[in-house]
């Protein structure tokens, strides 16, 4: 049935002279640039021309690489800007802002001073005022000499002051009890709460039971005469999924409806 429809699929025919194929000739024509071009006539340039030379000297000074040409030659080669505007003014400018040589050491001065003279007294006058050593002399030397009774009330509240916030007398009958020790008796309160605790959250006390009665039931001559036993098949069967379903499963299958059903008396009377 599909024989001609496959092998015709792959074919299409167009006509010539179609609108949209004429359409895209025209178009074709108009956006292609051999057409575009039309080259009026051949001619040779002689290499000797004055606007070829010009154009030669004009393309040289735009070019990169002939601006860039001196320069070829230098590369590699090792330069050290000793003598070199850009050093010396650097030199220059250093010893203009050095503060070393623009500050002279007074000892390299040959001066001799008037040991009378007005600027020195009125300097040493100055210094004798401002010092702290000369302001405090006096003040040093009644601290070395003078005597405070110790039952005076200041003293007195001083010492208690430094007793209140003193951290080694306030830790001082700690340390004394931690070298004393701890006496701890076995039959504390605390000692038997912290015993019971531990029996009980002791996991071999909790099966200490079980395992001493590990091999003790063997014996009996069939199962039912455990009474353990019977009770933990008791149990398994009561938790079985499949003993719960049993009787489910073999009345699933079994369907009695009444001969008189009101269901099956329609139907018959519809057979007939």
């Amino acid at each position: 049935y599909k024989k001609f429809f496959e092998k015709s699929k792959t074919s299409f025919n167009t006509p010539v002279d179609m609108l949209s194929i004429l359409l895209a000739k025209k178009c074709q024509t108009l956006v292609s640039d051999i057409d575009y071009r039309t080259y009026l006539h051949q001619w040779t340039c002689l290499p000797d021309q004055n606007d070829v030379i010009q154009a030669k000297k004009a393309y040289e000074l735009q070019s990169d690489n002939m601006y860039k040409a001196d320069m070829e030659w230098i590369k590699g080669c090792g330069w050290i800007p000793v003598g070199s505007l850009d050093v010396v003014k650097a030199k220059n400018a250093a010893d203009i802002l050095s503060e070393r040589k623009y500050r002279q050491r007074p000892d390299t001065m040959k001066f001799t001073s008037i040991l009378d003279s007005l600027d020195l007294v009125l300097a040493k006058n100055n210094a004798q005022q401002i010092s702290q050593r000369l302001y405090r002399e006096a003040w040093d030397a009644d601290k070395r000499t003078i005597h405070v009774m110790p039952d005076t009330p200041e003293i007195m509240l001083a010492k208690s002051n430094s007793v209140n916030v003193s951290q080694r007398l306030y830790k001082q009958a700690f340390e004394e009890s931690k070298k004393q020790g701890y006496d701890l008796r076995a039959d504390a309160i605390s000692i038997k709460s912290a015993k019971a605790s531990r029996d009980i959250a002791s996991d071999y006390k909790y099966k200490q039971a079980h395992e001493k009665q590990k091999g003790h039931l063997i014996g009996f001559r069939s199962v039912k005469d455990d009474p353990k036993m019977v009770w933990s098949i008791h149990v398994n069967k009561i938790q079985s999924d499949r003993e719960y379903k049993k009787d489910f499963e073999k009345w699933k299958t079994k369907f009695n409806s009444p001969v008189d059903m009101l269901g099956i008396l329609l139907a018959k009377k519809c057979q007939t």
